[in-house]
Protein backbone atom coordinates (compact mmCIF):
# COMPACT_ATOMS: atom_id res chain seq x y z
CA UNK A 1 0.00 0.00 0.00
CA UNK A 2 1.41 3.44 -0.86
CA UNK A 3 0.60 4.79 2.41
CA UNK A 4 3.45 2.51 4.38
CA UNK A 5 5.89 4.11 2.31
CA UNK A 6 8.70 4.95 5.16
CA UNK A 7 6.57 4.19 7.81
CA UNK A 8 8.64 2.25 10.68
CA UNK A 9 6.87 -0.25 13.21
CA UNK A 10 8.56 -1.31 16.31
CA UNK A 11 7.54 -4.52 17.01
CA UNK A 12 7.50 -5.38 20.74
CA UNK A 13 7.41 -9.55 21.28
CA UNK A 14 9.47 -11.75 23.14
CA UNK A 15 8.36 -14.74 21.25
CA UNK A 16 10.73 -15.27 18.04
CA UNK A 17 8.35 -16.99 16.11
CA UNK A 18 5.44 -14.04 16.35
CA UNK A 19 7.57 -11.77 15.98
CA UNK A 20 8.62 -13.15 12.61
CA UNK A 21 5.64 -14.24 11.45
CA UNK A 22 4.60 -10.06 12.27
CA UNK A 23 7.42 -9.22 10.82
CA UNK A 24 6.34 -10.93 7.30
CA UNK A 25 2.88 -9.67 7.41
CA UNK A 26 3.97 -6.10 8.21
CA UNK A 27 6.66 -6.11 5.87
CA UNK A 28 4.72 -7.34 2.86
CA UNK A 29 2.49 -4.58 3.11
CA UNK A 30 5.42 -2.27 2.17
CA UNK A 31 6.25 -1.38 5.96
CA UNK A 32 9.79 -1.35 7.29
CA UNK A 33 10.18 -3.05 10.79
CA UNK A 34 12.09 -3.68 13.92
CA UNK A 35 12.06 -6.09 16.89
CA UNK A 36 12.40 -6.01 20.30
CA UNK A 37 12.42 -9.43 22.55
CA UNK A 38 12.23 -6.95 25.59
CA UNK A 39 10.67 -3.64 26.85
CA UNK A 40 14.12 -2.56 27.54
CA UNK A 41 14.98 -3.02 23.76
CA UNK A 42 12.06 -1.02 22.77
CA UNK A 43 13.03 1.60 24.84
CA UNK A 44 16.90 1.34 23.48
CA UNK A 45 15.49 1.01 20.25
CA UNK A 46 13.55 4.28 21.04
CA UNK A 47 16.68 6.32 21.63
CA UNK A 48 18.07 5.47 17.83
CA UNK A 49 14.68 5.67 15.73
CA UNK A 50 11.35 6.82 16.82
CA UNK A 51 8.94 4.66 15.22
CA UNK A 52 5.50 5.55 13.36
CA UNK A 53 3.48 2.70 15.55
CA UNK A 54 4.27 0.35 18.29
CA UNK A 55 2.99 -3.13 18.32
CA UNK A 56 3.57 -4.52 22.06
CA UNK A 57 2.81 -7.85 23.38
CA UNK A 58 0.68 -7.81 26.68
CA UNK A 59 3.23 -10.33 28.37
CA UNK A 60 7.21 -9.66 28.65
CA UNK A 61 9.51 -10.42 30.02
CA UNK A 62 10.92 -7.78 32.93
CA UNK A 63 8.67 -4.70 32.22
CA UNK A 64 5.32 -5.76 31.33
CA UNK A 65 3.23 -4.46 27.98
CA UNK A 66 1.33 -2.48 30.08
CA UNK A 67 4.23 -0.54 32.09
CA UNK A 68 5.94 -0.15 28.58
CA UNK A 69 2.95 2.02 27.42
CA UNK A 70 2.54 4.30 30.59
CA UNK A 71 6.07 4.96 30.29
CA UNK A 72 6.05 5.95 26.40
CA UNK A 73 3.20 7.92 27.39
CA UNK A 74 4.93 9.97 30.39
CA UNK A 75 7.18 10.89 27.64
CA UNK A 76 7.18 14.43 25.46
CA UNK A 77 8.97 12.91 22.45
CA UNK A 78 7.16 9.80 22.14
CA UNK A 79 3.93 10.35 23.90
CA UNK A 80 1.93 10.84 20.25
CA UNK A 81 2.94 7.30 18.85
CA UNK A 82 0.23 4.89 18.95
CA UNK A 83 0.57 1.84 20.99
CA UNK A 84 -1.65 -1.19 18.97
CA UNK A 85 -1.20 -3.84 22.20
CA UNK A 86 -1.37 -8.32 21.58
CA UNK A 87 -1.94 -10.30 23.70
CA UNK A 88 -2.98 -14.41 23.73
CA UNK A 89 -5.03 -14.01 26.77
CA UNK A 90 -8.61 -12.67 25.74
CA UNK A 91 -10.39 -12.49 29.07
CA UNK A 92 -12.20 -8.83 29.31
CA UNK A 93 -10.27 -8.29 32.15
CA UNK A 94 -6.79 -7.98 30.60
CA UNK A 95 -8.53 -6.12 27.14
CA UNK A 96 -9.68 -3.30 30.19
CA UNK A 97 -5.88 -3.66 32.10
CA UNK A 98 -4.42 -3.04 28.43
CA UNK A 99 -6.78 -0.11 27.48
CA UNK A 100 -6.04 1.65 30.94
CA UNK A 101 -2.62 1.18 30.65
CA UNK A 102 -2.36 3.46 27.70
CA UNK A 103 -2.75 1.21 24.32
CA UNK A 104 -4.96 2.92 21.72
CA UNK A 105 -6.11 -0.42 20.45
CA UNK A 106 -6.28 -4.02 21.65
CA UNK A 107 -6.08 -6.71 19.24
CA UNK A 108 -5.85 -10.49 20.28
CA UNK A 109 -3.29 -12.69 18.74
CA UNK A 110 -5.86 -15.39 17.25
CA UNK A 111 -7.60 -12.14 15.66
CA UNK A 112 -7.82 -12.27 11.42
CA UNK A 113 -4.85 -11.16 9.89
CA UNK A 114 -6.70 -8.73 7.76
CA UNK A 115 -8.31 -7.16 10.90
CA UNK A 116 -5.00 -6.56 12.64
CA UNK A 117 -3.90 -4.79 9.24
CA UNK A 118 -6.41 -2.97 9.12
CA UNK A 119 -6.37 -1.63 12.61
CA UNK A 120 -2.70 -0.76 11.87
CA UNK A 121 -3.34 1.35 8.92
CA UNK A 122 -6.13 2.89 11.02
CA UNK A 123 -3.80 3.99 13.78
CA UNK A 124 -1.40 5.44 11.33
CA UNK A 125 -3.63 7.35 9.36
CA UNK A 126 -5.31 9.07 12.81
CA UNK A 127 -1.76 9.53 13.91
CA UNK A 128 -1.07 11.47 10.50
CA UNK A 129 -4.13 13.55 10.67
CA UNK A 130 -3.81 13.90 14.24
CA UNK A 131 -0.23 16.20 13.38
CA UNK A 132 -2.43 18.83 11.71
CA UNK A 133 -2.86 22.17 13.77
CA UNK A 134 -5.23 22.40 16.18
CA UNK A 135 -6.78 24.71 17.70
CA UNK A 136 -5.44 25.61 21.31
CA UNK A 137 -8.27 26.91 23.24
CA UNK A 138 -9.90 23.48 22.89
CA UNK A 139 -6.91 21.81 24.48
CA UNK A 140 -7.35 22.68 27.50
CA UNK A 141 -9.03 20.43 30.58
CA UNK A 142 -12.62 19.97 29.67
CA UNK A 143 -15.82 17.36 29.90
CA UNK A 144 -15.47 15.26 26.79
CA UNK A 145 -18.45 15.76 24.35
CA UNK A 146 -19.87 12.55 22.98
CA UNK A 147 -23.11 12.76 20.34
CA UNK A 148 -24.88 9.32 20.13
CA UNK A 149 -26.98 8.24 16.62
CA UNK A 150 -28.78 5.29 17.09
CA UNK A 151 -32.51 4.28 16.30
CA UNK A 152 -32.97 2.07 19.33
CA UNK A 153 -34.25 4.14 21.98
CA UNK A 154 -33.23 1.47 24.43
CA UNK A 155 -29.72 1.12 23.97
CA UNK A 156 -28.88 4.47 23.09
CA UNK A 157 -30.38 5.94 26.45
CA UNK A 158 -28.56 3.04 28.25
CA UNK A 159 -25.32 4.11 26.18
CA UNK A 160 -25.78 7.48 27.59
CA UNK A 161 -25.86 7.13 31.17
CA UNK A 162 -23.27 4.75 31.01
CA UNK A 163 -21.57 7.99 29.53
CA UNK A 164 -22.53 10.00 31.99
CA UNK A 165 -21.72 7.84 34.45
CA UNK A 166 -18.29 8.10 32.81
CA UNK A 167 -18.42 12.04 33.14
CA UNK A 168 -19.55 12.90 29.44
CA UNK A 169 -21.56 15.38 28.30
CA UNK A 170 -23.99 13.35 25.78
CA UNK A 171 -26.07 14.74 22.58
CA UNK A 172 -28.63 12.04 21.89
CA UNK A 173 -29.97 11.32 18.25
CA UNK A 174 -31.49 8.88 16.11
CA UNK A 175 -30.56 9.07 12.40
CA UNK A 176 -27.80 9.89 10.50
CA UNK A 177 -29.27 13.20 8.87
CA UNK A 178 -29.47 14.78 12.27
CA UNK A 179 -26.37 13.69 13.08
CA UNK A 180 -24.11 15.28 10.75
CA UNK A 181 -26.29 18.36 11.27
CA UNK A 182 -25.55 18.39 15.23
CA UNK A 183 -22.01 17.49 14.15
CA UNK A 184 -22.03 20.99 11.53
CA UNK A 185 -23.35 23.18 14.19
CA UNK A 186 -21.06 22.09 17.25
CA UNK A 187 -17.73 20.67 18.01
CA UNK A 188 -17.61 17.00 19.54
CA UNK A 189 -15.19 15.29 20.83
CA UNK A 190 -16.51 11.69 19.77
CA UNK A 191 -19.39 10.10 17.61
CA UNK A 192 -20.32 6.65 18.40
CA UNK A 193 -22.80 5.49 15.66
CA UNK A 194 -24.99 2.40 14.75
CA UNK A 195 -24.31 0.40 11.62
CA UNK A 196 -27.60 -0.47 10.54
CA UNK A 197 -30.28 2.62 10.34
CA UNK A 198 -32.84 3.04 8.51
CA UNK A 199 -32.27 6.03 5.85
CA UNK A 200 -28.58 6.57 6.63
CA UNK A 201 -27.08 3.59 7.97
CA UNK A 202 -23.48 4.42 10.21
CA UNK A 203 -21.28 3.17 7.07
CA UNK A 204 -22.42 6.01 5.16
CA UNK A 205 -22.38 8.68 8.15
CA UNK A 206 -18.85 7.74 8.38
CA UNK A 207 -17.96 8.03 5.20
CA UNK A 208 -19.25 11.46 5.35
CA UNK A 209 -17.65 12.44 7.82
CA UNK A 210 -14.38 11.40 6.39
CA UNK A 211 -15.26 13.89 3.39
CA UNK A 212 -15.97 16.55 5.43
CA UNK A 213 -13.13 16.70 7.79
CA UNK A 214 -10.14 19.03 6.70
CA UNK A 215 -6.77 19.18 8.49
CA UNK A 216 -7.46 22.40 9.92
CA UNK A 217 -10.35 20.85 11.84
CA UNK A 218 -9.73 19.29 15.45
CA UNK A 219 -9.59 15.26 15.19
CA UNK A 220 -12.95 13.67 15.85
CA UNK A 221 -12.98 9.66 17.28
CA UNK A 222 -15.45 7.86 15.19
CA UNK A 223 -16.90 4.57 17.36
CA UNK A 224 -18.77 2.15 15.13
CA UNK A 225 -21.53 0.18 17.05
CA UNK A 226 -23.16 -2.98 16.03
CA UNK A 227 -25.27 -5.77 16.74
CA UNK A 228 -23.41 -7.85 14.03
CA UNK A 229 -19.92 -8.22 15.24
CA UNK A 230 -18.28 -10.41 12.30
CA UNK A 231 -15.27 -9.71 10.43
CA UNK A 232 -17.03 -8.32 7.55
CA UNK A 233 -18.81 -5.64 9.62
CA UNK A 234 -15.14 -4.81 11.63
CA UNK A 235 -13.63 -4.24 7.71
CA UNK A 236 -16.36 -2.37 5.92
CA UNK A 237 -16.25 -0.01 9.36
CA UNK A 238 -12.28 0.10 9.52
CA UNK A 239 -12.28 0.81 5.94
CA UNK A 240 -14.83 4.03 6.12
CA UNK A 241 -13.02 6.27 8.63
CA UNK A 242 -14.14 4.37 11.90
CA UNK A 243 -11.67 4.25 14.45
CA UNK A 244 -12.36 1.56 16.66
CA UNK A 245 -15.75 -1.29 15.95
CA UNK A 246 -17.45 -2.77 19.18
CA UNK A 247 -20.59 -4.98 19.46
CA UNK A 248 -23.38 -4.14 20.94
CA UNK A 249 -23.24 -7.53 23.45
CA UNK A 250 -19.61 -6.33 24.22
CA UNK A 251 -20.17 -5.79 28.25
CA UNK A 252 -20.18 -1.82 29.27
CA UNK A 253 -17.10 -1.50 30.93
CA UNK A 254 -14.93 -2.89 27.72
CA UNK A 255 -16.80 -0.24 25.59
CA UNK A 256 -16.19 2.60 28.34
CA UNK A 257 -12.29 1.04 28.21
CA UNK A 258 -12.39 1.05 24.40
CA UNK A 259 -13.81 4.83 24.48
CA UNK A 260 -11.46 6.23 26.99
CA UNK A 261 -8.71 4.82 25.23
CA UNK A 262 -9.58 6.74 21.84
CA UNK A 263 -10.16 9.93 24.15
CA UNK A 264 -7.17 10.05 25.92
CA UNK A 265 -4.95 9.19 22.76
CA UNK A 266 -7.01 12.36 21.04
CA UNK A 267 -6.59 14.46 24.31
CA UNK A 268 -3.33 13.36 24.60
CA UNK A 269 -2.71 14.33 21.01
CA UNK A 270 -4.12 17.95 21.33
CA UNK A 271 -2.35 18.50 24.67
CA UNK A 272 1.00 17.63 22.33
CA UNK A 273 0.03 20.22 20.05
CA UNK A 274 -0.60 22.68 22.79
CA UNK A 275 2.66 22.15 24.54
CA UNK A 276 4.57 22.07 20.64
CA UNK A 277 2.48 25.84 20.29
CA UNK A 278 3.59 26.91 23.44
CA UNK A 279 7.35 25.89 22.75
CA UNK A 280 6.96 27.67 19.02
CA UNK A 281 5.10 30.89 20.53
CA UNK A 282 8.30 31.11 23.04
CA UNK A 283 10.92 30.36 21.13
CA UNK A 284 9.51 33.07 18.44
CA UNK A 285 9.41 35.77 21.77
CA UNK A 286 12.82 34.47 22.75
CA UNK A 287 14.33 35.46 18.95
CA UNK A 288 12.23 38.28 18.37
CA UNK A 289 13.72 39.26 22.30
CA UNK A 290 16.80 38.59 20.88
CA UNK A 291 16.84 40.12 17.55
CA UNK A 292 15.29 43.28 19.59
CA UNK A 293 18.43 43.11 21.75
CA UNK A 294 20.75 42.73 19.04
CA UNK A 295 19.29 45.54 17.20
CA UNK A 296 19.73 47.52 20.21
CA UNK A 297 23.18 46.83 20.57
CA UNK A 298 23.41 47.68 16.86
CA UNK A 299 21.72 50.73 17.11
CA UNK A 300 24.00 51.45 20.38
CA UNK A 301 27.58 50.47 19.00
CA UNK A 302 26.71 52.67 15.93
CA UNK A 303 25.86 55.94 18.23
CA UNK A 304 29.17 54.87 20.11
CA UNK A 305 30.68 54.86 16.69
CA UNK A 306 29.53 57.75 15.77
CA UNK A 307 30.17 59.76 19.13
CA UNK A 308 34.07 58.36 18.69
CA UNK A 309 34.25 59.34 14.93
CA UNK A 310 33.01 63.09 16.19
CA UNK A 311 35.44 63.11 19.19
CA UNK A 312 38.37 61.97 16.77
CA UNK A 313 37.12 64.61 13.90
CA UNK A 314 37.03 67.09 16.78
CA UNK A 315 40.27 66.16 18.00
CA UNK A 316 41.71 66.43 14.50
CA UNK A 317 40.11 69.74 13.42
CA UNK A 318 41.57 71.06 17.16
CA UNK A 319 44.86 69.55 16.10
CA UNK A 320 44.71 71.05 12.09
CA UNK A 321 44.21 74.52 13.84
CA UNK A 322 46.96 74.52 16.43
CA UNK A 323 49.08 73.05 13.60
CA UNK A 324 48.28 75.76 10.78
CA UNK A 325 48.67 78.61 13.74
CA UNK A 326 52.02 77.06 14.76
CA UNK A 327 53.03 77.24 10.82
CA UNK A 328 51.65 80.57 10.78
CA UNK A 329 53.55 81.89 13.87
CA UNK A 330 56.68 80.05 12.98
CA UNK A 331 56.68 81.74 9.34
CA UNK A 332 55.96 84.95 10.86
CA UNK A 333 59.05 84.18 13.47
CA UNK A 334 61.49 83.23 10.78
CA UNK A 335 60.21 86.60 8.60
CA UNK A 336 60.99 88.66 11.60
CA UNK A 337 64.32 86.77 11.90
CA UNK A 338 65.16 87.29 8.42
CA UNK A 339 64.51 91.29 8.81
CA UNK A 340 66.23 91.40 12.18
CA UNK A 341 69.65 89.98 10.14
CA UNK A 342 69.12 92.04 7.38
CA UNK A 343 68.53 95.20 9.99
CA UNK A 344 71.50 94.22 11.60
CA UNK A 345 74.04 93.67 8.54
CA UNK A 346 72.71 97.24 6.95
CA UNK A 347 73.32 99.02 10.28
CA UNK A 348 76.55 97.33 10.82
CA UNK A 349 78.07 98.63 8.00
CA UNK A 350 77.89 102.53 8.57
CA UNK A 351 78.10 101.55 12.34
CA UNK A 352 81.46 100.58 11.57
CA UNK A 353 82.22 103.75 9.52
CA UNK A 354 80.89 106.02 11.95
CA UNK A 355 82.92 104.58 15.40
CA UNK A 356 86.04 104.66 13.18
CA UNK A 357 85.67 108.04 12.29
CA UNK A 358 84.72 108.86 16.12
CA UNK A 359 88.09 107.09 16.79
CA UNK A 360 90.29 108.84 14.28
CA UNK A 361 88.42 112.43 15.40
CA UNK A 362 89.12 111.48 19.20
CA UNK A 363 92.69 110.99 17.98
CA UNK A 364 93.21 114.05 16.41
CA UNK A 365 91.98 115.87 19.05
CA UNK A 366 94.42 114.59 21.34
CA UNK A 367 97.40 114.64 18.98
CA UNK A 368 96.97 118.89 18.62
CA UNK A 369 96.36 119.21 22.37
CA UNK A 370 99.71 117.47 22.64
CA UNK A 371 101.44 119.99 20.14
CA UNK A 372 100.11 122.68 20.89
CA UNK A 373 100.63 122.56 24.61
CA UNK A 374 101.20 126.03 26.53
CA UNK A 375 100.79 127.51 22.91
CA UNK A 376 97.04 126.70 23.01
CA UNK A 377 94.92 129.63 24.11
CA UNK A 378 92.86 128.35 27.15
CA UNK A 379 89.80 129.35 25.98
CA UNK A 380 90.79 126.91 22.32
CA UNK A 381 91.55 124.31 24.88
CA UNK A 382 88.42 124.25 27.11
CA UNK A 383 86.39 123.98 23.66
CA UNK A 384 88.88 121.07 22.48
CA UNK A 385 88.35 119.21 25.84
CA UNK A 386 84.61 119.72 25.39
CA UNK A 387 84.56 118.16 22.20
CA UNK A 388 86.96 115.20 22.89
CA UNK A 389 84.07 114.51 25.83
CA UNK A 390 81.07 114.84 23.00
CA UNK A 391 82.76 112.79 21.16
CA UNK A 392 83.77 110.09 23.44
CA UNK A 393 80.15 110.10 24.54
CA UNK A 394 79.28 109.75 20.84
CA UNK A 395 81.80 106.54 20.98
CA UNK A 396 80.15 104.77 24.05
CA UNK A 397 76.83 105.67 22.05
CA UNK A 398 78.01 103.37 18.95
CA UNK A 399 79.58 100.58 21.27
CA UNK A 400 75.74 100.20 22.57
CA UNK A 401 74.45 100.03 19.03
CA UNK A 402 76.98 97.83 18.05
CA UNK A 403 76.05 95.43 20.81
CA UNK A 404 72.67 95.84 19.99
CA UNK A 405 73.33 94.83 16.76
CA UNK A 406 75.44 91.68 17.98
CA UNK A 407 72.45 90.57 19.78
CA UNK A 408 69.80 91.10 17.39
CA UNK A 409 72.40 88.79 14.49
CA UNK A 410 71.97 86.25 17.91
CA UNK A 411 68.49 86.25 17.78
CA UNK A 412 67.87 86.22 14.29
CA UNK A 413 70.36 82.82 14.54
CA UNK A 414 68.08 81.86 17.59
CA UNK A 415 64.93 81.20 15.02
CA UNK A 416 66.92 78.65 12.52
CA UNK A 417 64.84 75.40 12.55
CA UNK A 418 67.45 72.68 12.81
CA UNK A 419 68.71 71.11 16.20
CA UNK A 420 71.53 72.21 18.21
CA UNK A 421 73.40 73.21 21.48
CA UNK A 422 72.45 76.53 22.69
CA UNK A 423 73.39 78.72 25.30
CA UNK A 424 70.21 79.52 27.29
CA UNK A 425 71.57 82.59 28.95
CA UNK A 426 71.84 84.29 25.43
CA UNK A 427 68.88 83.23 24.35
CA UNK A 428 66.90 84.78 27.12
CA UNK A 429 68.91 87.89 26.78
CA UNK A 430 68.16 88.08 23.39
CA UNK A 431 64.14 88.04 24.45
CA UNK A 432 64.43 90.48 26.96
CA UNK A 433 66.16 93.03 24.04
CA UNK A 434 63.38 92.05 21.77
CA UNK A 435 60.51 92.71 24.82
CA UNK A 436 62.78 96.10 25.87
CA UNK A 437 60.35 98.60 24.11
CA UNK A 438 57.11 97.16 26.28
CA UNK A 439 59.15 97.16 29.60
CA UNK A 440 60.25 100.56 29.51
CA UNK A 441 61.19 101.39 33.26
CA UNK A 442 58.25 99.84 34.73
CA UNK A 443 59.47 95.97 34.85
CA UNK A 444 62.49 95.24 36.85
CA UNK A 445 64.11 92.39 35.81
CA UNK A 446 65.91 89.98 37.98
CA UNK A 447 68.28 87.11 36.62
CA UNK A 448 69.57 83.89 38.42
CA UNK A 449 71.30 81.88 35.96
CA UNK A 450 72.21 78.53 36.94
CA UNK A 451 76.10 77.34 36.44
CA UNK A 452 75.32 74.96 33.10
CA UNK A 453 73.83 77.04 30.45
CA UNK A 454 74.01 74.89 27.64
CA UNK A 455 71.03 73.05 26.05
CA UNK A 456 70.27 70.85 23.31
CA UNK A 457 67.30 71.34 21.10
CA UNK A 458 65.29 72.93 18.33
CA UNK A 459 66.43 76.41 18.86
CA UNK A 460 63.72 78.47 16.55
CA UNK A 461 60.61 76.35 18.90
CA UNK A 462 62.57 77.24 22.45
CA UNK A 463 63.31 80.74 21.50
CA UNK A 464 59.33 80.84 20.65
CA UNK A 465 58.47 79.57 24.07
CA UNK A 466 60.82 81.86 25.77
CA UNK A 467 58.87 84.81 24.11
CA UNK A 468 55.93 83.47 24.46
CA UNK A 469 56.22 83.05 28.35
CA UNK A 470 57.99 86.20 28.66
CA UNK A 471 55.98 88.43 26.44
CA UNK A 472 53.10 87.23 29.35
CA UNK A 473 55.11 87.99 32.13
CA UNK A 474 55.25 91.11 31.11
CA UNK A 475 51.70 91.76 29.68
CA UNK A 476 50.77 90.42 33.35
CA UNK A 477 52.14 93.38 35.58
CA UNK A 478 50.75 96.49 35.37
CA UNK A 479 52.17 100.01 36.18
CA UNK A 480 55.27 98.71 38.23
CA UNK A 481 56.65 95.21 39.07
CA UNK A 482 59.10 92.50 38.85
CA UNK A 483 60.32 89.45 36.69
CA UNK A 484 62.87 86.84 37.81
CA UNK A 485 64.23 84.72 34.67
CA UNK A 486 66.04 81.64 37.02
CA UNK A 487 67.70 78.70 34.96
CA UNK A 488 68.85 75.46 37.00
CA UNK A 489 69.30 71.39 37.02
CA UNK A 490 66.12 69.76 38.81
CA UNK A 491 66.50 65.91 38.43
CA UNK A 492 67.79 65.30 34.79
CA UNK A 493 65.99 68.62 33.48
CA UNK A 494 66.93 71.79 32.38
CA UNK A 495 64.74 74.32 33.95
CA UNK A 496 63.89 78.14 32.93
CA UNK A 497 61.28 79.87 35.41
CA UNK A 498 59.97 82.85 34.35
CA UNK A 499 58.04 84.31 37.74
CA UNK A 500 56.34 87.62 37.52
CA UNK A 501 54.56 90.06 40.55
CA UNK A 502 51.56 90.36 38.42
CA UNK A 503 48.03 89.59 39.26
CA UNK A 504 47.61 85.90 39.39
CA UNK A 505 45.30 83.71 37.80
CA UNK A 506 42.34 81.96 39.18
CA UNK A 507 42.45 78.01 40.30
CA UNK A 508 39.36 77.69 37.49
CA UNK A 509 41.66 79.37 34.74
CA UNK A 510 44.76 77.61 35.62
CA UNK A 511 42.98 74.28 34.79
CA UNK A 512 42.63 75.53 31.05
CA UNK A 513 45.68 77.87 30.74
CA UNK A 514 46.93 75.41 27.85
CA UNK A 515 43.95 75.25 25.77
CA UNK A 516 44.03 77.05 22.34
CA UNK A 517 42.34 80.09 22.27
CA UNK A 518 41.90 80.37 25.94
CA UNK A 519 43.02 83.37 27.13
CA UNK A 520 42.84 85.68 30.65
CA UNK A 521 44.24 88.58 28.50
CA UNK A 522 41.23 91.65 28.16
CA UNK A 523 39.31 91.30 24.77
CA UNK A 524 41.23 92.18 21.57
CA UNK A 525 44.91 91.50 23.71
CA UNK A 526 46.55 88.01 22.92
CA UNK A 527 45.22 85.23 20.76
CA UNK A 528 45.08 82.13 23.58
CA UNK A 529 46.99 80.16 21.43
CA UNK A 530 50.62 81.62 22.89
CA UNK A 531 50.99 78.99 25.94
CA UNK A 532 49.18 76.16 23.94
CA UNK A 533 51.73 76.53 21.05
CA UNK A 534 54.42 76.14 24.23
CA UNK A 535 52.68 73.45 25.35
CA UNK A 536 53.06 71.43 22.06
CA UNK A 537 56.61 72.35 21.84
CA UNK A 538 57.76 71.00 25.22
CA UNK A 539 56.12 68.40 24.76
CA UNK A 540 57.45 67.64 21.46
CA UNK A 541 60.95 68.20 23.62
CA UNK A 542 59.59 65.42 25.71
CA UNK A 543 59.49 67.96 28.54
CA UNK A 544 56.72 69.24 30.45
CA UNK A 545 55.44 72.95 31.22
CA UNK A 546 53.73 74.13 34.11
CA UNK A 547 52.11 76.98 35.63
CA UNK A 548 52.20 77.78 39.23
CA UNK A 549 49.83 80.58 40.66
CA UNK A 550 47.18 82.12 42.80
CA UNK A 551 45.43 85.41 42.75
CA UNK A 552 47.53 88.09 44.30
CA UNK A 553 50.60 86.43 44.62
CA UNK A 554 51.47 86.19 41.00
CA UNK A 555 52.39 83.41 38.49
CA UNK A 556 55.47 81.56 37.97
CA UNK A 557 55.40 79.28 34.13
CA UNK A 558 58.27 76.61 34.71
CA UNK A 559 59.59 75.17 30.91
CA UNK A 560 61.39 71.70 31.63
CA UNK A 561 63.31 70.00 29.05
CA UNK A 562 65.47 66.82 29.17
CA UNK A 563 69.01 66.67 29.48
CA UNK A 564 71.18 65.01 26.38
CA UNK A 565 68.15 65.49 24.19
CA UNK A 566 68.88 64.26 20.75
CA UNK A 567 66.73 64.83 17.49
Amino acid sequence: MAEANNQLILIVEDSATQALKLQHVLESEGFVTVCAFSAEEALEEMNRSLPNLIIVDYHLPGIQGDELCRQIHMDLTTRSIPILMLTADETQATELHGLESGADDFVSKSEDIGILLLRVHNLLRKSRQDSSVLDVARSLFRRARVLIIDDSNTYRESLAQELREEGCEVVQVTSGPEGLRRLAESDYDCVMVDMVMPEMDGIEVCKELTARRSESEPPIVVLMLSAYENKENVTRALEAGADDFVGKSTEMSVLRARLRALLRRKFLLEQNQRIIEEFRLREMEALRAKAEKEAAEARAALAEGLARANRDLEEANAKLRETQVHLIQSEKMASLGQLVAGIAHEINNPLSFALSNVFTIENWLSEVQAEAGECLAPELGARIQKARARIADTGQGLERVRELVVKLRTFSRLDEGEFKSIDVREAIESVLLFLRHKMADRVEVVRDFGAQTELACFAGQLNQVLMNVTANAVDAIGEKGSIVIRTAIEDDMFLISVKDSGCGISSEHVERIFDPFFTTKPVGQGTGLGLAISYKIVQAHQGRIEVRSALGEGTEVRVLIPLGLKA
